[in-house]
This record gives structure tokens, C-alpha cells and sequence, in this order.
């Protein structure tokens, strides 16, 4: 099978022919919604259960502005529907996993325990957080003089994470949607799952095929959230139906010497079985070979031969899981990671090379972009990113001026990019991400600089590869990018905005963490790791560093790069490398749902519907499932929170 058949996968998705602008007074009131109403709910969800609202907020804020419009007689069109769409996430998550949650964390990080044992506390650079003795801390106000500094910092990274956002990450966009031609198997999902919702008036296929995935969601979650949660309101101790998330079989099986150093467990979310009727057949398969089958083979081998040396007897699937990936699967990952960039330089390249052949055939290019996208030169949008990232890079080396600024320069302008690439290229193949852990600590510690300021720097170290995604769901919509990118420039400030009035008024009612369970649970354990990670450029300590192993990381790389020409060369399928490559770094446990789900939708619902029918159920069903599990989930939680709140008064 050749590379170039992957490219099916990207026709059966439809291409747009048509692009209009969604952005405009009701992403405007959306966002308004979502940021003094959703907003805070999330805020409080999150510490009290160490969830926010997330997928279920975005469908039903949705599906409010869709009955809102039909009572006033109007309609949302499906681009206006994917600006809200966009418009919700990225409120909820700049106030409540970004730089919004990083402000109300440190408050509590300068005068935690941790901080003070570590002796990291007193060190901590003014421009991240106001010392320990601040009036701002007596005062609980995140409004007070001592943190302005942070106020701009933080409005800088938003800044840079956006604009990283529309040059980078537009940029890859264009290398691995328009010219490499990748399917981004996952971005159907909600392209499609708002189509749906779009054309709900005229009782389409398309919205039928999404109320059957959110019945199947609303019963689901009834089992698998429902029951625990309201069982724990009402008879004081929760049950479970369904073991959440997984059923752990890796103890119980350790007593057989063949099972031992082996994280055995199958995921139990029924939403694995819905991704893997999406994703590419032979991308699961991979991914089951090398998650499953591999460590199954690979795990006590290399036990006996003595290179897992950190698993113990009695460890459990997490644990084993991570004792194994410090003896061996990070490095082989990293080496994968490589072989990656390798091969899709190569492919890119030779796309390239062809179409100019074709362009100088014909007159017509293959990789030049839709009339009405709104494209940008590309020339512009990389200038752009090398602007901001200069720009970050003077800014880092002016607040730590000792740091070596060559270092800042290869973040920036080198690893940022070489793993935005890989990473995009990988999502565009298989549906996920990939990154290289503890690149960031392992060059502070061998830089030998000396001091904990570099570790709350601006330093310019991201993965830009989300958004080929992204702009690959902005494309399916048939939406313009300029509607994106106005959205953006209102959406900033408003998260902003709302984020400092909530997080401000939070603080200003109750302690945080200690008046909310989650979060007092939880925050101390990473205080104390995040600490204990600091006292590498103070007392030296990086037991990480051993975890790099060069062998590993070579034979990781020759797996990749051996076995792609391999299978080119006997015709078998190239996405099967890729998906042993995801399966790698990727969870075990969901490779057991990914395959029920892959093999079910290839030998039966095929066979049923035909194979093009089923490529457009299929992205449908799984949107309809995430709605109905999380909207499930979300009233459960918040009959819980309710429930908190009511306090027994005796007569």
C-alpha cells in the first residue's frame, strides 16, 4: 500500500466548496455567556472535583443559541455555529487550564509548604509572584500593586500563545493539510457534530445520526457518571456499575512470570470504541500492536535481560507504567519522535517536488490553497512567528539575564518548530499529539545554570501542532479563517477580563485550595513535585537525566526509519507504522476500546451501511456520544454540587 492511498481518507471527509464568514453579534453574545455565565461554574468545578465543564458546556451552550435563534425567527448557519464553537473553548480554557488557572495556582505555591522546605519560596522572581510577606496575600486581592508585573507577563504569553497559534501553527497547516495531503481523521468529529446541529430544522440524516450517538451517550453516562456521582449524594458511598477508567489487571497477574513488568489493564469509557471506528483502520491496529502486543512481548524481556530495573513487585498499571517509561519507552519514544520528522520531511519534499511537476504539466497546482479560505502568504505568517518569537526570546534573556541565550534561540527557532512539525504531522495521520517529556528541565539542569528564576521565565517552548487541527475543523465547515481570527481579538481580552473578576472573587470568599477538596488534595502533591524539580539548578538533583538513554533513543529511531521503506517497499499499509509509533507513547488501556471499535466498524457496520456511508456515520455518531455523555455528566455533578451545598440544620 502506498503512501499516497491514505489520501482516500481525505476525500470520503468532503471537501468545502464554499466558504463563509461566522463571526458577528452571536459569537459576540455567546461569548459573553460562556464567560459570566459557564465561566465560573467551571472555575468551581474544577476545584471542588478536579473537572471542568469542557465538552458539555461548548454542546449545550450550542444547542442554547440554537433554540434562542429559532425563537427569534432567525437561523445560525454551520460557520456561525463553529465560531461559538471555537469561541467557548477558548474562554474556558484560557480562564481555567491557562494562564488564568496558573495565577490563583501560584498565590498558593509561594506560601505552601513545599516552597518553604525546598527553600524555593524566597527565590521566586517578583515579575511571576509577590514574595511570601506581601500585603497582597493578607489583602486575598489578585488585583493589588505586587502583581501587575505578573498582569503583563501573563498578558504577554496569551499574546504569544495566539499569535504562535495563527503564524506557526497556520504554517503546518498548509505544509501538511494542503501539500502533504494528511486526513486528520479526528477533525470530522466536530466539524461534522456541528453540521449536524446546523441543519437540525430540515430533520437531516445528519442530525438522526447524532441524536442515536447521544442517546447512546446519555445512557452511558447515566452508568459510567451518573450512578457514581448521585450515589454519593444519597446513600453516602459511591457505586460502581462500571469500573471508571479502566479495570486494572496488571497486580493480579503478576504472580505468572510471564505477565511480570507489564501494565495490563483495559479502558472502560465506551468512547474508545467511538474513536476507533473514526480513526484510520490500520492506525489502530498499530497502535494495538505496540500499546498492547508489544509490551505484552517486549515488557518481560526486557525485564529478564535487566533493563526494566524500576519495576517492583505490587506495582499497579500506573505505576508500572511510569517505572517502565523511565527505563525504556520515553527514550525509544524520543527516537520515534525523530524518525517521524525524518519521514515527513522526506514526504513533504516529494509532494512538493510532484506538484511543481504537475503545475509545469498542466498549469494547475495541487497544493494551492481554496478560493474564499482567507488564506495568507505563508512567507508572512512564518515572518510573523519569527517576529513574536524574537520578541520572546529578548524579553526571557532580560528577565534572566544569565541564562544562556543561545539555549532561548534553539528553543525557539528549532526544537519549537522540528516538534510542532512532528506533532502536527502525527495528529494529521493518526488523530493525536506527541511530545518529548522533560526537554524543558533537562537543558536548565545541563545549561549548569544556577537559580530557580528560569524555571518561571517566558522561555519560548511550545508544540504549535494543535493548530493544523484546528484550521483543518475551520475548513471543514466551510468557515473563513478572518472569522477565526475576530473571534480571537474579542475572545482575548474577554477571557481575560473574566478570568481575573472570578478568580479574584473566589479567592477574595474562601481559601484556596483549603476550602475546596480537589484542590487540597491534590495541590500539595504538586507543589511538592514541582519543588522538589526546582532543586535541580540549586542542589544539583536530576535523577530525570538518567531516563535519556542513547541506545534506546538510536534503536527507536532505526524502528521508524527501517520499517517505513520496509512496508512501501512490500506494498503493506505506511499508517500502520505511524499507529505503532502512537501506540508507543499513547495509553494501553485505550487500545483495548480503539480496537473493539475498529474492527467492529470495518468487518460489520461497513458491510452494512457500505464503506462511504459509514465514513460519514461514523464522525457524527462519536460527536453525538461526547454530547450526550458530558451533558449527563454535567447535570450529575451539579445535583452533587448542590447537594454540597445544602447544610443539614437539626430542630
Amino acid at each position: 500500500m502506498p503512501e499516497e492511498d491514505y489520501f482516500h481518507l481525505r476525500e470520503e471527509q468532503g471537501e468545502p466548496t464554499e466558504f463563509a464568514d461566522g463571526f458577528g453579534i452571536k459569537a459576540i453574545l455567546a461569548g459573553l455567556f460562556v464567560a459570566f455565565i459557564v465561566m465560573p461554574g467551571s472555575m468551581f468545578m474544577w476545584l471542588m472535583l478536579g473537572q471542568q465543564l469542557g465538552v458539555p458546556a461548548v454542546w449545550v451552550t450550542l444547542i442554547i443559541f440554537l433554540e434562542i435563534a429559532k425563537r427569534c425567527r432567525t437561523t445560525l448557519t454551520r460557520q456561525e455555529m463553529f465560531v461559538i464553537w471555537s469561541v467557548t473553548w477558548g474562554i474556558l480554557g484560557a480562564a481555567v487550564m491557562g494562564q488564568g488557572m496558573t495565577f490563583i495556582w501560584m498565590q498558593y505555591f509561594v506560601r505552601s509548604d513545599a516552597a518553604q522546605q525546598f527553600e524555593i519560596a524566597s527565590q521566586i522572581p517578583f515579575w511571576r509572584a509577590p514574595p511570601p510577606g506581601s500585603e497582597a496575600y493578607a489583602l486575598r486581592s489578585l488585583l493589588h500593586r505586587d502583581w501587575w508585573p505578573y498582569l503583563a507577563l501573563m498578558g504577554t504569553l496569551v499574546l504569544w500563545q495566539r499569535l504562535n497559534f495563527f503564524s506557526l501553527g497556520y504554517a503546518l497547516f498548509r505544509l501538511t493539510s494542503d501539500i502533504e495531503r494528511l486526513p486528520f481523521p479526528l477533525a470530522p468529529i466536530q466539524a461534522k457534530g456541528v453540521t449536524a446541529l446546523a441543519e437540525s430544522e430540515e430533520e437531516s440524516w445528519r442530525w438522526q445520526c447524532f441524536s442515536i450517538g447521544s442517546t447512546i451517550g446519555i445512557a452511558f453516562g447515566a452508568l459510567y457518571v451518573g450512578v457514581p456521582v448521585l450515589s454519593g449524594v444519597f446513600l453516602r458511598e459511591e457505586l460502581y456499575l462500571i469500573q471508571v477508567p479502566f479495570y486494572d489487571f496488571t497486580v493480579s497477574l503478576q504472580d505468572v512470570a510471564w505477565f511480570r513488568a507489564v501494565p495490563l489493564a483495559i479502558g472502560t469509557n465506551l468512547g474508545g470504541v467511538f474513536w476507533g471506528m473514526v480513526l484510520p483502520f490500520w492506525v489502530v491496529m498499530g497502535s494495538f500492536v505496540s500499546g498492547v502486543i508489544g509490551r505484552l512481548v517486549l515488557n518481560p524481556i526486557l525485564y529478564r535481560a535487566g533493563v526494566l530495573q524500576l519495576w517492583e513487585p505490587g506495582m499497579d498499571y500506573i505505576e508500572t507504567g511510569l517505572a517502565n517509561q523511565f527505563d525504556f519507552w520515553l527514550s525509544f519514544g524520543i527516537g520515534t519522535a525523530l524518525a517521524i520528522a525524518i519521514i515527513g520531511a522526506y514526504v513533504a519534499i516529494s509532494r512538493v517536488i510532484k506538484a511543481g511537476r504537475e503545475k509545469r504539466e498542466t498549469g494547475i497546482s495541487s497544493t494551492a490553497p481554496p478560493k474564499g479560505r482567507g488564506d495568507v502568504p505563508v512567507a508572512v505568517a512564518l515572518l510573523f512567528y519569527v517576529a513574536e518569537t524574537a520578541w520572546m526570546i529578548l524579553l526571557c534573556h532580560w528577565l534572566v539575564p544569565k541564562f544562556p541565550l543561545w539555549i532561548l534561540v534553539a528553543f525557539g527557532f528549532g526544537y519549537t518548530p522540528l516538534m510542532s512539525y512532528i506533532s502536527a504531522r502525527l495528529s494529521g495521520l493518526t488523530g493525536h499529539r506527541i511530545g518529548i517529556p522533560y526537554v524543558r528541565e533537562a537543558s536548565f539542569v545541563l545549561s549548569g545554570y544556577k537559580g530557580v528564576d528560569i524555571w518561571f521565565a517566558p522561555v519560548p517552548l511550545g508544540d504549535a501542532g494543535a493548530g493544523s487541527a484546528h484550521f483543518r475543523e475551520i475548513e471543514l465547515t466551510g468557515t473563513k479563517f478572518i472569522s477565526i481570527f475576530k473571534a480571537q481579538v474579542v475572545m482575548l481580552p474577554l477571557a481575560v477580563f473574566a478570568s481575573l473578576l472570578f478568580w479574584s472573587f473566589l479567592y477574595r470568599i474562601s481559601d484556596i485550595p483549603e476550602d475546596y477538596p480537589f484542590a487540597m488534595r491534590f495541590w500539595p502533591r504538586d507543589a511538592a513535585v514541582r519543588a522538589f524539580w526546582m532543586t535541580a539548578t540549586t542542589t544539583g538533583n536530576a535523577f530525570f537525566l538518567q531516563a535519556i538513554k542513547w541506545e534506546f533513543i538510536g534503536a527507536g529511531a532505526a524502528y521508524g526509519l527501517i520499517l517505513y521503506p520496509l512496508l512501501r517497499l512490500i506494498g503493506a499499509p505506511t499508517l500502520f507504522v505511524y499507529g505503532t509509533i502512537q501506540g508507543v507513547v499513547g495509553d494501553p488501556a485505550m487500545a483495548f476500546p480503539q480496537f473493539a471499535g475498529a474492527i467492529a466498524g470495518r468487518f460489520y457496520f461497513q458491510k452494512m451501511f457500505g464503506r462511504q456511508r459509514w465514513q460519514e456515520y461514523a464522525p457524527i455518531l462519536a460527536a453525538g456520544f461526547a454530547a450526550g455523555t458530558g451533558l449527563v455528566g454535567m447535570g450529575a455533578v451539579a445535583l452533587r454540587l448542590i447537594a454540597s451545598a445544602i447544610t443539614m440544620v437539626p430542630f
